[in-house]
């Protein structure tokens, strides 16, 4: 009996054949000859692409006649099209939701900074779940779930980890100097230097692991920061949108779409070169609305836009949808998903049931055959669905989409209700009911008109907010002194107790030689922050060496003041500052525990007082 193994095309088939043998058998595990050909089913590989900031309408198969993206148009032709598709109106909720099949607030995730932001080690992610059963794990480009251990991709459940920090290139937990051009990022926790564009490095690398994979099957997490803000891409993609007409900055955000394509291209050709692509379950989609704001009304167009309006008179800007990042009309969070799965016998065509991000892990494991962790999913998986019977249709269910970007959740913030073709939307400013069947635009607000089916929404609104404030809504705390990350670096993005008056310090702003809009940033403009204190669980009692930090290490920027205080609780201690010095050393006992840590500079030696915020702290276990 002979083994034969596919080994580099990724089928990974078992083959057994009588007549030799490979090891040696007793007598009871013997073959027999009509066993001659036995073949066991591998995993399929998962190959998942998120893309940051890309709306409904910004891609050339949803009518975009501006937007070159022929080869995910080409995918999206192939693939299974989930066309009522609905993530969170921001990043960090949606990727928190998409790895752990639960509402984001019940993963504990509402926020992009503040600590809101940060996947607690009580979920099982989808990553776990799937090296559990026999995976390796790979996560590329964009995490924004936490930046300190235990909150990691490597904590919770990746192997190959190669990331920037914080929510995109260039912010506050990013490596210092980061422009999407020959950046650091960090691999496995390690700062390592790269030459070339961001978009192609997480490609590149996505593929070195895919190559690496010789015995087991992968799962690929390519969760790119473009096309975000700042939008920056090679001039070689920016000048084409330009020639037509598009203004800087909607050439540039096209552009990196237009690149993202490229690489997308690439890497379904190398998947179908290595002999993979069949066995490969293979998403793309996005993870919010559309951040590039242009009108659906071609009467309020800019001067340059109605140019474009003529040009290219089918053209609907964000596919005639209303909202964009951060709303919750359907523009914000009703995204592009396409699925593929050849080995999987998943029909390509329009899936058009009320589908959500919650639904990916379940759907990933079932496919999979790997049972369910003992863990609560808001999820359904969709494989049965997928599998050609969308007719027979889902269940019907209310899915529930908010935007909770505040220090404390609250059930006045804008929530939608997507119900069948009904969508709810509450907040402050009231309520409205919109039928998409009658009215995609969300334009004619029918709450008068439906008072029972108001109040129907209003129920399921009122019930899921019982049902995730019973779930609980965490502080998060940074651990400190676990040989996982020693030292610890705190950053102020995740400052805690930010008053409302007062900005997070979360882009810093370094900027390349290349015009674009001056994006929000905090360098240059550090005198509009107080420094706040950052949430920390010292797990060990010792000594620790606290160094505080201006700005990051790497940019030795003196702090040009005389001491430095760093506050435990309500314990201030001391240190000057020499000379030019770009941080201060303090090494102090912490106890073991929950506490918080502040720390600022000051010419003021009998007040102390917070002239001058510490934007960094490390913390070393010494």
């Amino acid at each position: 009996m002979t083994l034969k193994r596919n080994n580099r095309l990724g089928l990974r088939h078992f083959t057994l054949l009588a007549g030799s043998i490979l090891w040696p058998l007793t007598a009871c595990s013997a073959v027999s000859n009509e066993q001659a050909d036995i073949e066991v089913q591998p995993k399929p590989n998962i190959v998942l692409i998120v893309t940051d900031d890309q709306g409904y309408g910004d891609l050339g198969y949803h009518n975009n006649p501006i937007i070159q993206t022929p080869n995910i148009d080409d995918i999206a032709a192939q693939s299974a099209r989930l066309t009522n598709f609905h993530v969170d109106p921001t990043c960090s909720p949606t990727r928190s939701a998409l790895l752990t099949g639960k509402h984001s607030l019940r993963a504990g995730v509402w926020h992009t900074i503040l600590g809101r932001y940060m996947l607690g080690p009580e979920h099982v992610t989808l990553a776990e779940s799937l090296q559990e059963n026999g995976y390796t794990t790979g996560i590329f480009g964009k995490w924004h779930l936490g930046d300190n251990y235990p909150y990691r991709p490597q904590d919770q459940g990746f192997d190959e980890v190669l990331i920037h920090g914080g929510g995109g290139v260039g912010q506050t937990p990013d490596f210092w100097g980061n422009t999407q051009f020959d950046d650091t990022y960090f691999r496995n926790g390690e700062p390592e230097k790269f030459n070339g564009y961001a978009t192609k490095i997480w490609f590149d690398e996505a593929k070195k692991f895919i190559d690496k994979q010789q015995e087991k099957p992968y799962f690929a997490y390519i969760a790119l920061n473009a096309p975000h803000g700042p939008y920056r891409a090679p001039e070689t993609h920016i000048k084409p949108y330009e020639k037509l007409g598009l203004g800087r900055d909607m050439a540039s955000f096209y552009g990196m779409i237009s690149y993202i394509d490229e690489q997308v291209g690439d890497l379904r050709a190398y998947l179908r070169t290595d002999g993979q692509l069949d066995n490969t379950i293979f998403i793309f989609m996005t993870d919010n609305g559309s951040s590039y704001h242009t009108t659906n009304d071609k009467t309020l167009l800019t001067k340059g836009h109605r140019a474009l309006a003529e040009q290219f008179p089918d053209w609907q800007p964000n596919a005639n949808l209303r909202g964009y990042k951060g709303q919750v009309y359907e523009g914000g969070h009703r995204v592009p998903f396409f699925i593929s799965y050849p080995n999987g016998d998943i029909p390509a065509g329009d899936y058009t049931d009320l589908t959500a991000h919650f639904d990916i892990m379940p759907t990933l494991l079932e496919l999979a055959d790997i049972p369910q962790p003992n863990d609560t999913f808001d999820g359904i998986s969709l494989a049965t669905y997928l599998s050609g019977q969308q007719a027979i249709g889902l269940p019907e269910r209310p899915v529930v989409i908010t935007n909770q970007r505040v220090y404390h959740p609250s059930v006045k913030r804008p929530i939608a209700v997507a119900y069948n073709h009904w969508r709810y939307i509450s907040s402050e400013d009231g309520e409205q009911l919109f039928d998409l069947k009658q009215d995609p635009k969300q334009q004619n607000d029918l709450k008068q008109a439906y008072p029972e089916i108001l109040k129907k929404m209003r129920e399921h609104k009122l019930a899921w907010w019982q049902d995730m404030q019973a779930s609980g809504f965490k502080d998060r705390y940074i651990s400190v002194g676990n040989d996982a990350e020693n030292p610890v670096r705190l950053n102020a993005m995740d400052w805690m107790e930010v008053p409302d008056n007062q900005a997070v310090p979360w882009f810093i702003g370094h900027q390349g030689p290349a015009p674009e809009w001056d994006y929000v940033h905090w360098l240059t403009e550090e005198d509009k922050y107080q420094a706040l204190p950052w949430y920390i669980d010292v797990e060990q009692t010792a000594k620790y060496r606290l160094k505080a930090y201006f700005h990051d290490a790497p940019a030795a920027t003196p702090i040009n003041k005389k001491r430095c205080v760093i506050q435990v609780d309500n314990k201030q201690f001391s240190a000057p500052v020499y000379g030019r010095a770009s941080h201060c050393a303090i090494t102090l006992p912490l106890a073991s525990g929950k506490q918080k840590i502040t720390a600022w500079f000051t010419d003021n030696e009998q007040s102390l007082a917070k002239e001058k915020a510490a934007f960094y702290l490390y913390l070393e276990r010494i």
